[in-house]
């Protein structure tokens, strides 16, 4: 890979960052449409979800809050069907379509977490388990369905992200294996930490500086950009214009 693709993933990577770190929420959402433009296949989900998985892991430890362990009674089994919905996609779908199914999950995603209610008993725990773990193995932007049904819950905020962090933690290190991880340099990864360590805390100076209102309003104008944007170039590409 050339060095403006490289400059334009270690971008996006910084800019998903930037988003979850200000709203909790769209690391996956906001870098896996750009990535999976520039570098098509189940690698590129592969990296995003690796470095979401060590934002998730950040967020975990410096979120205070209580972690509902009985939520997994639920969501564990569903998240490991869809894990295996996702595992069967990225084996029958081409390579050459991933990069436009992609945009339109994150957008699907998008519209999920604006619009769709979940409701807070089993039958919807199930539901969203199986519809996240399934598009997050597949694209990479599962969050909003699982996100949707835990915030139902009643609990703290403190209790909502931690518990979330920790889904998205899980769903991240059982896709790992199934999706790989593209071949690349060292100080790619390495630059990788660095752009992730620096877009979140930037996020969480933003956060202090915007209502939660405010926040969820930019995140969600900058996953819709990113993904409009990405779903036009894999269209484009896609069809050799």
């Amino acid at each position: 890979m050339d060095l403006p693709g490289i400059a334009i993933i270690e971008g996006a990577i910084f800019l998903g960052a930037v988003v979850q770190g200000s709203s909790g929420l769209g690391f996956n959402l906001t870098a896996a449409p750009i990535v999976n433009s520039i570098m098509p296949g189940p690698s590129s989900v592969g990296l995003i979800n690796l470095f979401a998985l060590l934002q998730n892991s950040l967020l975990l430890t410096k979120e205070r809050g209580r972690i509902h362990w009985d939520a997994f009674r639920i969501l564990g089994p569903s998240l490991a069907f869809g894990v295996l919905i996702g595992f069967a996609m990225v084996k029958l779908i081409p390579d050459a379509v991933m990069p436009i199914l992609i945009a339109l999950s994150a957008l699907a995603s998008l519209i999920t977490l604006a619009v769709w209610r979940s409701g807070s008993g089993p039958v919807s725990g199930v539901v969203a388990g199986v519809w996240s773990g399934a598009i997050n193995t597949y694209a990479g932007v599962g969050g909003p369905p699982v996100a949707s049904y835990l915030i139902n819950q009643g609990w703290s905020h403190g209790d909502f992200l931690r518990t979330l962090q920790l889904v998205f933690i899980g769903i991240d290190i059982v896709s790992l294996p199934i999706l790989g991880l593209p071949s690349l340099p060292w100080w790619f990864y390495a630059v990788g930490v660095g752009c992730l360590l620096l877009g979140t805390r930037a996020g969480s100076l933003l956060r202090r500086r915007l209502s939660q209102q405010q926040a969820v309003r930019l995140s969600r104008t900058v996953i819709a950009v990113a993904a409009l944007a990405s779903l036009t170039y894999s269209t484009i590409t896609l069809l050799d214009l």
